[in-house]
């Protein structure tokens, strides 16, 4: 139950239905073709309408980490099943054959509610990923992997002193690990296509 209400408020479209009422376009079939904010920015050239569909989808996530927590009073289980569900309702939205975004704004939505160090963690690293690598989605991908990692790493009690007192450290970073591989999963076409123009500019 709880999968699926959250999986419902991710799947609302808010790129898709902002671009359509602004500049009557399908987000799908113009630009990138992703369902997200720098998608909508760039097919209308709206920096404010940007914004909105950023601040939305994050709403998103949060909303649906807050009725996590809520139904699951505390319960890190709950709380990382409302996760998996948002976002993978902004992914693969069933309004829209299952093509959505790529899921990074409703994630940290997620993540401010649940574990906010985790969301300045992937910040930095996605700084440090796009300064070597000048690309936004070698960016992206960089801090979706190495984060999960790094607090792997991290020793278990000093980890704990980051995260809510009620969630196991542990059992909330193996929810966040599952959701980062549905968002590098989400990467993969981004990341391919800077691969082959990158290799066709070796030649």
């Amino acid at each position: 139950m709880v999968f699926l209400v959250s999986y419902l408020i991710g799947s609302i479209p808010t790129a898709y239905i902002a671009v359509r009422i602004k500049a009557r376009i399908d987000i799908r079939l113009a630009g990138s073709g992703n369902v997200g904010t720098m998608n909508a920015y760039e097919v209308t050239g709206s920096r404010l309408l940007g914004i909105a569909v950023l601040v939305v989808d994050v709403a998103k996530g949060a909303v649906a980490a807050l009725l996590g927590e809520w139904l699951g009073h505390g319960s890190v289980m709950v709380f990382g099943t409302s996760l998996f569900g948002v976002v993978c309702g902004h992914c693969f939205p069933v309004w829209l054959k299952f093509k959505g975004g790529r899921g990074l704004a409703t994630t940290a939505g997620g993540m401010l509610v649940g574990a906010w160090p985790i969301v300045v963690v992937w910040l930095a690293l996605w700084g440090m990923g796009y300064l070597i690598m000048k690309n936004i989605h070698a960016g992206n991908a960089f801090a979706i992997v190495a984060t999960p990692l790094l607090a792997w790493s991290l020793p278990h009690k000093f980890l704990a002193l980051l995260l809510p007192g009620a969630f196991s450290s542990s059992e909330l970073l193996v929810a966040y690990t599952i959701v980062s591989v549905v968002l590098l999963f989400r990467h993969t076409k981004p990341l391919m296509e800077l691969i082959h123009s990158s290799s066709n500019a070796e030649r």
